[in-house]
């Protein structure tokens, strides 16, 4: 069971789950032929197929219009291991048949659709860092040459730095 933007859709589907490991761009083989991998995060991926019954046109019209509207994501509670996980994705490849069943009406059925995290849904962190012997630094936009950033309890905080080319003894 799953769910798009917070509605639960109790119909039969099959789900197709694909975890990423992205790499940054400063990964890659050294000159020792060693390959240094940075990784950003995982990024998870889901591809669903959804058996909505054909009596039910209405529910199967609601599901396909709230997959192709066109939004930055949507949010997601997919199934996770013995639990479930939720993720803002957008939705990508979304297909579906149209059927004639030659005077019993026409229908579209078998919606599939694929979900991509917008987000890394796991990231490393600082003591992962710290544990592989990588330098820390903290996340910020854009720091400028000297600033000074300081881990802290509360995370990394700014510090005003004195600069020791001004400091006479």
């Amino acid at each position: 069971m799953f769910s798009i933007d917070g509605i639960v859709w109790p119909y039969p589907c099959t789900i197709e789950r694909k975890a990423e490991m992205k790499p940054s761009d400063i990964s890659g083989e050294l000159l020792d032929k060693t390959y240094f991998n940075d990784v950003l995060g995982t990024y998870m991926s889901y591809s669903v197929r959804i058996a909505v019954p054909l009596t039910d046109r209405d529910t199967y019209t609601q599901i396909y219009e709230a997959i192709t509207a066109p939004v930055d994501g949507h949010s997601f509670v997919f199934p996770y291991n013995n639990g479930s996980v939720t993720i803002t994705a957008r939705v990508q490849d979304i297909a579906d048949t149209y059927t004639d069943l030659h005077g019993d009406g026409v229908y579209w059925k078998g919606i599939q659709f694929t979900a991509v995290a917008n987000h890394p849904t796991k990231e490393v962190t600082l003591a992962g860092v710290i544990e592989r012997g990588r330098a820390p630094i903290p996340d910020v936009a854009a720091p400028a040459i000297g600033d000074l950033y300081e881990y802290t309890e509360d995370g990394w905080e700014f510090r005003e730095f004195t600069d020791a080319d001004a400091v006479y003894y």
